[in-house]
């Protein structure tokens, strides 16, 4: 699984606030929580309504929630609505967007459906950084393909490539 290999992947000095979002059922508990806290080497966390967002940190929200981000901080709501949980990485996309401007970056992985390809346009429309897992090194490709429909410019790649760029991301920043 990417985001497992993408957790794995991040050291003690990588300074970004990574938030994952997928497609579960409600009654689903936080399982992607508990095997990243197991596997990571950063602070995994499961975000509660107003935490602050940590850098080097990763957080997983429950799959009854939404989770989006006010400034610098969570704005958790549950909802269980399937129409909601279907485009619950567009919403946080939006509000990374909105939030963070030039400094966002959004990532689609493998998955079906569109969920992710509008909130990826708000980030590369506020200035941020856009990357998509390659379509044909996607388990499941239609997020990927809609999401480079909507942002042809971003950074396609395979995980390890999208790894690579997440970390040369965070030196560069690290230096500023």
């Amino acid at each position: 699984m990417e985001v497992i290999r993408i957790a794995e992947s991040l050291g003690e000095w990588f300074r970004g606030t990574i938030i994952f979002a997928n497609h579960r059922p409600p009654e689903s508990g936080n399982r992607l929580h508990s095997i990243l806290a197991g596997r990571a080497r950063i602070e995994v966390e499961e975000p509660e309504d107003e935490d602050c967002l940590e850098k080097s940190t990763i957080y997983v929200g429950h799959a009854s929630d939404t989770v989006e981000v006010d400034g610098a901080e969570f704005d958790v709501d549950e909802n269980t609505s399937m129409k909601s949980r279907l485009r619950r990485i567009d919403d946080l996309f939006a509000s990374v967007a909105e939030s963070s401007g030039v400094d966002a970056v959004g990532v689609v992985l493998s998955g079906a459906l569109s969920d992710g390809a509008l909130g990826l346009k708000a980030i590369y429309n506020a200035g941020g950084y856009c990357m998509v897992q390659d379509p044909e090194h996607a388990e499941h490709d239609s997020m990927p393909a809609c999401a480079l429909s909507m942002v042809p410019d971003a950074f396609v790649g395979t995980t390890d490539d999208i790894i690579s760029k997440l970390m040369e991301i965070s030196m560069r920043r690290n230096q500023i």
